[in-house]
């Protein structure tokens, strides 16, 4: 006989004035390798443990990701920069400064802090800081950094809302915090500090030659 297929709970939260249940009982699903999705300040999101290798690897299945194709971690504050990664450089530490709290995305080397299964091919980590008041709600319930990759099929635009991440998840995942509709389908931007400047390695909701200095 087959185990019938979990489907995602769906519980509405006020994105400006979070519920502390709500978060809560998503901060303790997080805690235990549960993936939750929610608005962040770019698109709705996943959720998922760093430090739980099944919990990543499910994220990866259900994102169609190949093992060496690593998340987009977010962190409650830029503390943890200094944790998650290596061989900062002056431009780096401007960017952080510059742009954070915020949908820009940087990568970095990854320090001996990350586990093997989150780094990517060349030893990198893409790290950023969110700026919203739900999003930081929950990673500071979870006093840690989280995988957070966009809420959408493989081929498909990230969701802008509660009921397209049902859609598309419902028996996949554990949790949907239905916040609303956000204003964008535009992902963060992701950077690399390169030797010979910046390089744009995905455009997205911040622009670099525009943002402020």
């Amino acid at each position: 006989m087959k185990r019938p297929k979990m489907k995602a709970k769906v519980v509405k939260i006020s994105r400006d004035l979070p519920e502390w249940d709500i978060i809560n009982l998503a901060a303790e699903m997080i805690a235990h390798g549960g993936i939750v999705a929610f608005p962040t300040d770019t698109t709705y999101g996943f959720g998922a443990n760093i430090f739980c290798e099944p919990a990543i690897e499910r994220l990866k299945k259900i994102k169609a990701r190949r093992s060496n194709e690593p998340f987009v971690i977010i962190a409650p504050d830029t503390d943890w920069v200094g944790e998650l990664a290596a061989n900062l450089t002056v431009r780096h530490r401007q960017l952080v400064d510059a742009y954070w709290p915020g949908p820009l995305t940087i990568v970095f080397e990854a320090s001996a802090a990350v586990p093997e299964y989150l780094v990517g091919r060349e030893g990198t980590i893409a790290l950023r800081v969110p700026g919203d008041t739900l999003t930081q709600s929950i990673l500071r319930a979870c006093g840690m950094p989280l995988a957070a990759p966009s809420a959408n099929l493989k081929g498909r635009e990230p969701a802008t809302c509660a009921r397209e991440v049902v859609r598309d998840f419902w028996d996949k995942i554990d949790l949907v915090l239905d916040g609303g509709s956000v204003e964008s389908m535009t992902p963060s931007t992701i950077v690399a500090v390169r030797r010979h400047g910046l390089e744009i390695l995905r455009s997205g909701r911040l622009v670099i030659g525009r943002a402020r200095a």
